[in-house]
């Protein structure tokens, strides 16, 4: 695919789902368990941010001992919202480019690969080449959705979907290529020739979050700490990678 397609492509999945009040709630509050598990995994202050969508991670990480943080964002709408949310803070650069293009003028310390693998055409090369923007010892923090969580095989047992690996509805709306396991996302991020410091599911989520959208706190608590427990059914993975 050309590049023009792929930014097109970008654009018009970002028209589905994202800012949606199933985003912007329940999934956005189950979020918050994966980013506060990896937030103490980042290290040093000059930091790079691979996808906005809605600003979560950046508020986060703006908090820690943050010098500057650099937001590649394709989705025309999603840079809008990253440019008008940091319009104030002059710590925040927003480049409007695909992943591919981006051309970095400074190394970092730290990169959030939040939720992005599953949209590239070839995650290893473009992991290979992000290693290399990194500050020796610098860090790649990667998070995907678990494509064998135990809500997705729970659906293909109730017969709404053939494979938990399979792309279902929601996964061809936002333009999603691949899914991953813990396995599978493991030996692609060996492949890049980084140092895999660990692979881990957060949060256990049992139902589809339509049907959680009004679960409270205390539940979706319990929830993440049972994760802790099936780490192969949970929600999402994270990953935490190191230049050698």
């Amino acid at each position: 695919m050309k590049l023009d397609e792929i930014r097109q492509e970008v654009d018009r999945a970002a028209g589905h789902y994202y800012h949606s009040d199933l985003q912007k709630g329940i999934d956005n509050r189950t979020k918050q368990f994966v980013i506060q598990r990896c937030l103490p995994e980042v290290r040093g202050a000059h930091l790079l941010e691979l996808g906005y969508i809605d600003g979560e991670w950046s508020r986060q990480l703006l908090e820690l001992d943050c010098q500057s943080l650099d937001i590649v964002e394709g989705a025309q709408n999603h840079v809008e919202h990253a440019r008008s949310t940091f319009a104030d803070d002059s710590r925040v650069r927003v480049h409007h480019c695909l992943f591919q293009e981006f051309q970095p003028d400074r190394k970092f310390t730290t990169i959030i690969a939040g939720d992005m693998l599953r949209y590239l055409a070839d995650p290893v090369d473009f992991l290979k080449l992000a290693g290399s923007w990194l500050e020796p010892g610098g860090r790649i923090i990667v998070t995907v959705p678990n494509g064998r969580s135990f809500h997705r095989r729970l659906g293909c047992y109730m017969k709404m979907e053939a494979s938990p690996m399979a792309a279902n509805q929601r996964d061809q709306e936002v333009g999603n290529q691949r899914t991953y396991d813990r396995y599978s996302l493991r030996a692609e991020l060996e492949a890049t020739g980084l140092e895999v410091l660990e692979v881990r599911g957060c949060f256990f989520k049992p139902l589809s979050s339509a049907q959680m959208a009004d679960w409270q706190e205390p539940l979706l608590t319990a929830l993440y700490e049972m994760g802790n427990e099936l780490e192969d059914y949970c929600w999402f993975l994270y990953a935490v990678c190191r230049r050698r």
